[in-house]
């Protein structure tokens, strides 16, 4: 490779100052994996160890902030455009150069459990002043958070930066079992949180959330707050936007399992199961965070969500018999003048469109299976197994009849329906199912 010219290295630096976090850390792992390199791209190494070690420095001292600075997620009300992060940081680096340095030589020596740096928090407060005053080396960052939810509900966010530092290392606390110091630690820190402003309290929980893998965990900590409340509190309080997005979350993963259709293949079978169990997931959260009522606003809601959940889910599976009956199909004989009996039809090849919408609804159905107590479906989903587990046995029993009775049979085609069974049989029970056919069907 050429030698990089200066004003082509300085290209290359604002793309790489552009590229997300993502890419950057990508980029480099690619590049230290290859090495070593030519002097070119050496320095493109040199650019992308110097940006990183920046971004690592800038994301520890905005923290608090920085998963706000995105697309929001599901349960998020608050959100900024991704490159405001970037903007403040470059204002900090102009307004408090060596306060800069000395935060980039904290984060690169901290140890984890090691509280945050003071200067990690007068840079947040020094952000939130900037933001507030009209021009100057924040504007960039404020005309940006402007286009999100805005710069003084920025600021607002990191004038609480300290609590909620201390907020998210007390997280996996607050979110496992609540005692009676777990809830005092952080009913005190939310009394801190809200002497700051009228409406800390909710960007608190907003800054909690945003850092969530699992946001609806969030309803345990606002449980915690305010004693395990009735939904009729807490749904009227400040922070009952937080249970009302949880449920139009609910309501949006129902509208994607009723979109799911037996032809929609195997790879989307797997995707809905796991939008089953999530929906699954954060009904039990508010279920269990609040006291819920029949005739309650978030109860009545929770009870419908179920039903519908249960109601679908019992619609695609009962589709199932009849869609492996196409995959398998049998033809009815008689063996009486009032008998008849149905025997596979092993005249025509299989029609390999049934087979895969047979093989779409069993995989939904067995990835659905540790949410089916909970999804109100465990019953539906074992009578419809059972009655497939029946036919599925039937047919090889039968299909295995006629290669042993050897009657004109073709050999090689119910080989290949045996084969078809012995993979339906493998996603409706398990492999070792799959293979006994197999092996009965290769000893045949």
């Amino acid at each position: 490779m050429a030698q990089l010219s200066d004003a082509k290295l300085g290209i290359v630096r604002r793309l790489i100052e552009q590229a997300p976090d993502s890419a950057v850390r990508n980029l480099l792992r690619t590049l230290a994996a290859d090495g070593p390199h030519d002097a070119s791209l050496t320095r493109v190494q040199q650019l992308l160890e110097a940006e990183t070690a920046d971004r690592n420095a800038r994301n520890a001292v905005l923290a608090p902030i920085a998963p706000l600075c995105g697309p929001p997620g599901p349960i998020s009300a608050l959100s900024f455009p991704a490159r405001t992060l970037g903007l403040i940081w470059k204002a900090l680096k102009q307004e408090a150069p060596e306060r800069v340095v000395t935060a980039r030589y904290c984060a690169d020596n901290r140890r984890i459990g090691d509280t945050a740096p003071e200067v990690f928090d007068h840079l947040c407060a020094r952000t939130a002043a900037g933001l507030r005053r009209a021009g100057g080396a924040f504007e960039a960052a404020a005309v940006a958070a402007d286009e999100g939810a805005g710069r003084a509900v920025l600021a607002g966010c990191l004038d609480i930066a300290p609590l909620a530092r201390y907020g998210l290392e007390q997280m996996p606390e607050w979110l496992g079992r609540m005692n009676g110091e777990k809830a005092a630690k952080l009913r005190l820190t939310y009394r801190d949180v809200c002497a700051v402003s009228d409406d800390a309290g909710p960007r608190f929980f907003e800054i909690l959330t945003a850092h969530l893998k699992e946001p609806w965990l969030i309803l345990r900590v606002i449980a915690g707050v305010m004693d395990h409340p009735h939904e009729t509190y807490v749904s009227g309080s400040e922070l009952g936007g937080f249970g009302d997005r949880v449920l139009a979350d609910v309501d949006r993963r129902l509208a994607e399992i009723a979109a799911f259709r037996p032809t929609s293949g195997r790879q989307a079978a797997h995707a809905v199961a796991q939008t089953v169990h999530l929906a699954t997931v954060e009904i039990a959260e508010i279920e269990q965070s609040f006291q819920l009522t029949a005739d309650g606003v978030w109860g009545r809601q929770v009870g419908k969500q179920k039903r519908q959940l249960a109601e679908t889910i019992e619609a695609l599976l009962q589709t199932a018999d009849r869609a492996v009956a196409g995959a398998l199909p049998v033809q009815t004989v008689r063996i009486g003048p009032r008998t008849a009996k149905g025997v596979p039809r092993l005249t025509h090849d299989p029609e390999l469109d049934q087979v895969e919408r047979a093989a779409t609804l069993l995989t939904f159905m067995q990835d659905v299976r540790s949410s089916a107590a909970a999804g109100g479906f465990a019953w539906a989903r074992a009578k419809v197994l059972e009655a497939l587990e029946h036919r599925l046995d039937s047919y090889v029993e039968d299909v295995l009849a006629e290669i042993h009775a050897d009657d004109g049979v073709d050999h090689d085609r119910a080989r290949i329906f045996l084969e078809i069974a012995a993979e339906l049989c493998g996603l409706a029970r398990d492999e070792q199912a799959a293979q006994i056919v197999r092996r009965r069907a290769a000893a045949a």
